[in-house]
């Protein structure tokens, strides 16, 4: 699957830091010992093992992240175009540097392992009124007041000019309330502004609200619940969904929506390619319980059963047949390079549904008849293949 990446549009002044936000973190925190540092599970213990409350714990984490990773102005994407979020993170670790998506996954990593909520936002940003023209991607944390805030840890971290990566440790961007962050940081996806009144991204643009907007009163936790419970095919079609409501102006926009679009088109294919391989292997089951009938009647129903167990031999392999055909039917699309064998198996099954149907009402009048009669059956009927049964 394809991964979309994501830059940093830095700011290229530098922030003063004030000398005492970081005190009560910075001095074990820059005093992790290595042994310590190598995993995120060691990182998160030696984390839970110096600090105690929420305050601090997420104040540590985020230090070690924006204090230990340097932004890399030369990343080749090329090199984790296909890595797991934890490739992401153990590299991250391992080479102490990365771009924004490193930055973000690092300390996702850490405050998930320390039992915090944090999720990545993804999107674009405005700085001095100029949109930014590379993707961005930050935290965010939902605290114990059940309240949501922004975190920048690659904002924090430093800056870029003329090339050259300068680390020099901030806090602006750290537990932004939703409503300063918006003024330069804009999700792709209007769930993650946490707000009841989510902008547009022509207001992002615009700076202020535009004429005849519609009133929205948009319960964004709610609406992040339900997120959580969908599978990550339904995430991604209605996170499209809200994204392409939200107007799509630009091209950063343009190229998340057709992402999101492609994950969830690429999803809902290879599900219906491993439902399709499901109802192969039911209806190969299916076959088998049909042929073995077929063979049984062939012999004249020999040995003698009784008319419930020969009734039950034919309905079991038909129903089974008419599921398969069912779920046949609801299936989706399994992709142009599967549309003969997806022809071949339709076919086939209608075929064999109307077989089973066949020898079903072979044994319904079979039953209904008495003894002598139920033997002529025999001598007037073809059998499976089409030959003759003596």
């Amino acid at each position: 699957m394809k991964y979309l990446f994501y830059l940093i549009f830095f700011q290229t002044s530098l922030f003063s830091q004030v000398k005492g936000f970081y005190s009560s973190v910075e001095k074990p925190m820059l005093s992790i010992p290595q042994l310590k540092s190598k995993s995120v599970e060691e990182i998160s213990d030696y984390i839970k093992s110096n600090f105690s409350n929420e305050e601090l714990q997420i104040k540590a984490a985020y230090f070690h992240v924006i204090s230990s990773v340097d932004y890399d102005v030369n990343y080749n994407f090329s090199t984790e175009l296909f890595s797991s979020d934890e490739d992401f993170v153990s590299k991250t670790i391992a080479n102490k540097k990365g771009v924004c998506i490193h930055y973000a996954k690092l300390l996702k990593a850490i405050l998930n392992k320390l039992g915090y909520s944090c999720e990545i936002v993804t999107g674009y940003t405005k700085q001095n009124n100029q949109i930014g023209n590379l993707s961005h991607a930050w935290c965010a944390i939902k605290m114990k007041d059940n309240n949501w805030y922004l975190f920048d840890p690659t904002w924090d971290s430093g800056y870029v000019k003329e090339g050259k990566y300068t680390r020099n440790i901030s806090f602006k961007y750290f537990k932004m309330l939703p409503s300063k962050a918006i003024l330069t940081h804009m999700p792709f996806d209007y769930l993650w502004q946490f707000t009841k009144e989510p902008i547009s991204n022509r207001e992002f643009y615009n700076g202020k609200p535009y004429e005849g907007k519609p009133k929205l009163n948009f319960n964004y936790q709610t609406e992040i619940d339900k997120y959580f419970q969908l599978s990550d095919v339904d995430k991604a079609f209605e996170s499209a969904e809200r994204i392409k409501n939200n107007e799509i102006i630009n091209d950063l926009i343009l190229e998340q929506y057709n992402y999101l679009k492609s994950v969830f088109n690429t999803n809902r294919m290879n599900t219906n390619v491993t439902k399709f391989n499901e109802i192969v292997e039911e209806y190969n089951v299916a076959i088998v319980l049909l042929n073995d009938f077929i063979i049984y009647r062939n012999k004249e129903f020999t040995p003698s059963f009784s008319d419930a167990i020969l009734s039950e031999m034919i309905q079991t392999p038909k129903e089974r047949l008419e599921q398969v055909q069912k779920d046949f039917f609801n299936l989706g699309s399994i992709g142009k390079e599967n549309a003969a064998t997806h022809s071949s198996l339709k076919l086939s099954i209608t075929e064999t549904v109307k077989q089973a149907q066949e020898q079903y009402e072979f044994v319904k009048e079979y039953i209904s008849k008495n003894k002598k009669e139920r033997k002529k059956m025999f001598s007037v009927t073809t059998n499976w293949f089409g030959k003759p049964v003596k």
